[in-house]
């Protein structure tokens, strides 16, 4: 499944598709026509069948009631006589004629003028299996039978009493002519189905390239309006905790750039992302009193603030364009050994944008000032995050974040928010042109 800007899908793959469809109607009105004709062919060979084989019995008969004899012997001589000099009609000849009794014995058989094409005619009505058809079952389909239009006639000779005397299996060859103006209607259809769409995509296609317009127009302010709303959640709930929105902005950026080298997928980045700015939403809801506290939680206190997280989650889940946050807002104090809270599960249980933003924001932590600390240097951050390896993070990730962590540390750590701006909406625009203005398909 592909994913496309909107304004991509109406200008160009919408255009490729009407102009799909524009050539599936015209082989479909094409393929329509030339059945239909071909049909149309079957039953006027089939009313010359009738006719020629009432000929044949009617001259059959006269010739038994003037010279008497055998039936069969009458019918070969009947054949042979229409055999040099066949009847032509309209859209074509018969080229070749056989009667057989039930036994599928031939009992007169005959070609009838010259036909190019006589042995291919032949060879299939050797390899087909014989009819005996019932009394007025007169059938009629287009066959094989070499090159050209052939149509194979099986029929039932009857006697006067309309007893069934033989079966009569003839093949027509349609002249060229007829083939002609059959392949003609065709075409003429074709032209006309393609004639339609293009009249209607001329006349819908820039209303619809106008109205999709609008609708990309309507996504990206949406969009945007989405992602404003995300940073200043994400700012107000910095603080409320009293720190600022440029932690903020540093644990979204050493986030996503965990995630990317992680591999995750567009919808996991998109996810990592909402929760990285909204990962404390929830202590909203927490007392000043437990919030702010300058020294550290007693352990009734410590159990309130775990709170936070159960509040958070229940704040993004109203929200069903923030409810994919919940992979962070709901694990992100959950520890790789399965000693977080509030579920206490372990290794790959943990959502993985939980696992890379665990990592994400215990660095920025021990590298920003805080006011109970002084900001940790590099080495002695990445050494605590290796103290917790395989305990509090994932080792495979936290592999993955030393290789990357002394540039993002030069480009990120101690930043504020006007040094970071730019670079986060870059992100964030990248990673969600694959949201709401995107079609799939």
């Amino acid at each position: 499944m592909r994913t496309v800007p909107l304004r991509t899908f109406v200008g160009r793959v919408l255009l490729l598709r009407v102009a799909a469809a524009g050539a599936v109607l015209c082989a479909a009105a094409a393929a329509l026509a030339w059945f239909t004709e071909r049909g149309r062919m079957e039953d006027r060979v089939e009313d010359s069948a009738r006719a020629g084989l009432a000929s044949l019995v009617n001259r059959t008969r006269d010739l038994l009631a003037a010279e008497g004899g055998d039936p069969a012997e009458a019918l070969r001589r009947v054949l042979a006589r229409a055999a040099e000099t066949p009847v032509v009609f309209d859209s074509g000849r018969f080229v070749r004629v056989e009667f057989r009794d039930r036994a599928g014995a031939v009992l007169a058989e005959a070609r009838v003028g010259g036909h190019p094409g006589i042995g291919g005619v032949e060879a299939f009505l050797a390899a087909a299996p014989p009819a005996f058809p019932a009394a007025g079952e007169v059938t009629a389909r287009t066959v094989d039978a070499g090159e050209g239009w052939h149509v194979l006639v099986d029929a039932p000779f009857e006697g006067r009493g309309g007893e069934v005397l033989a079966a009569a299996r003839a093949v027509f060859a349609v002249s060229e002519e007829s083939a002609a103006r059959a392949r003609a209607t065709a075409l003429r259809a074709a032209l006309l189905a393609a004639a339609v769409v293009l009249a209607v995509t001329a006349v819908l296609y820039p209303v619809v390239l106008a109205l999709a317009g609008r609708l990309a127009d309507y996504s990206t302010a949406l969009l945007a309006a989405n992602l404003e709303t995300l940073a200043v959640l994400g700012s107000a709930i910095a603080q409320r905790d009293r720190a600022t929105d440029a932690h903020t902005y540093r644990v979204t950026l050493y986030s996503v750039r965990l995630g990317e080298a992680a591999g995750l997928d567009g919808a996991s980045l998109r996810a990592l992302l909402k929760g990285a700015f909204l990962h404390d939403v929830g202590k909203i809801g927490i007392p000043d009193a437990v919030l702010l506290k300058p020294g550290k939680l007693d352990e009734k206190e410590f159990e309130v603030m775990k709170t936070h997280v159960p509040l958070g989650v229940e704040i993004v889940s109203r929200s069903a364009w923030l409810a994919e946050s919940i992979r962070v807002v709901g694990s992100h104090h959950e520890k790789y050994l399965g000693r977080g809270y509030p579920a206490g599960v372990e290794a790959s249980s943990i959502p993985v944008e939980a696992r890379v933003f665990a990592i994400a924001d215990v660095f920025d932590a021990l590298t920003s000032e805080r006011p109970y600390k002084e900001a940790f240097g590099f080495d002695r951050a990445m050494g605590i995050l290796e103290e917790g390896r395989g305990a509090h993070f994932d080792p495979a990730l936290l592999d993955l974040f030393r290789g990357i962590a002394p540039d993002l540390h030069r480009r990120y750590a101690g930043k504020e928010r006007a040094d970071l701006e730019g670079e986060l909406r870059q992100v964030l625009e990248a990673r969600f042109s694959e949201g709401p203005e995107t079609l799939r398909w």
